[in-house]
């Protein structure tokens, strides 16, 4: 029972376990109530009955709103943390991961995969020709572009891959469980996406492409050595006619 009690508190956020409290409180209040005027009988007056009875009830009373400003309060407070740490993870113009909170997920994810003898890989994309879409069409096209991707990410990937933004026009991606045949098909698809999906500027499309470098971890890997193999192939890809995948 204690047990159960502990991970209740411990597992939800701190605004619900106040009425849990206050709940418990009330219980306990009327429980003392009927006892004490159980145990009191009928030897004593029905004045001093009504008395004991205001002086248990009126506290519960008074407690109901103050413990509702509370609740409402760190409720308040909780969604506060949460968007700050929102904020905090992730990238405001694409809302991927910024490049600190991917690699801190990422090394964990090299890590276990790595202690399980189980297959990952790292991706780095690169935008092809993005200077040139800021000097014809403006920033804020540059930004159109770097949100389209970002979602093209969000929605073509699996839930158990990590996707971010790396810096300025490159994008890095984490495929726990796949290997370099899988994750040879996982990019392909993805470059096939990005290539098909206009970008509206202005009123006109806009169509983008990306080139891609993919690395396998391997046994010893550093998450920095991964992704330094990533970026060598995403080199090569770009060196060799853009639009395409090279693998390290």
């Amino acid at each position: 029972m204690r047990r159960a009690v502990r991970l209740f508190f411990l597992t939800r956020p701190l605004w619900l376990s106040i009425p849990v409290l206050m709940a418990f409180s009330v219980a306990a209040s009327v429980g003392a109530l009927i006892l004490l005027t159980e145990l009191m009988g009928l030897g004593y007056p029905p004045t001093f009955r009504r008395s004991l009875m205001v002086a248990t009830i009126a506290p519960m009373l008074v407690s109901g709103p103050i413990g509702g400003f509370i609740v409402h309060l760190l409720r308040e407070v909780d969604g506060a943390h949460r968007r700050a740490q929102h904020l905090a993870w992730h990238d405001e113009l694409t809302g991927l991961l910024n490049r600190r909170r991917f690699t801190e997920l990422g090394q964990q994810a090299l890590e276990r995969a790595l202690q399980q003898d189980e297959a990952i890989t790292a991706v780095l994309l690169d935008v092809d020709d993005f200077k040139q879409v800021n000097d014809r069409h403006g920033h804020a096209a540059g930004d159109a572009v770097l949100q389209t991707l970002g979602h093209v990410l969000t929605v073509s990937l699996r839930r158990s891959d990590l996707s971010g933004r790396w810096g300025g026009e490159e994008f890095a991606l984490v495929l726990p469980g796949a290997g370099r045949e899988d994750a040879a098909g996982i990019v392909e698809r993805l470059r096939q996406a990005v290539a098909s999906t206009p970008i509206d500027v202005g009123g006109q499309p806009l169509a983008c492409t990306v080139s891609i470098g993919v690395a396998d971890g391997r046994p010893g890997d550093s998450f920095d050595a991964l992704i330094r193999r990533a970026d060598d192939a995403m080199y090569r890809a770009k060196t060799s006619g853009k639009n395409r995948v090279c693998a390290a």
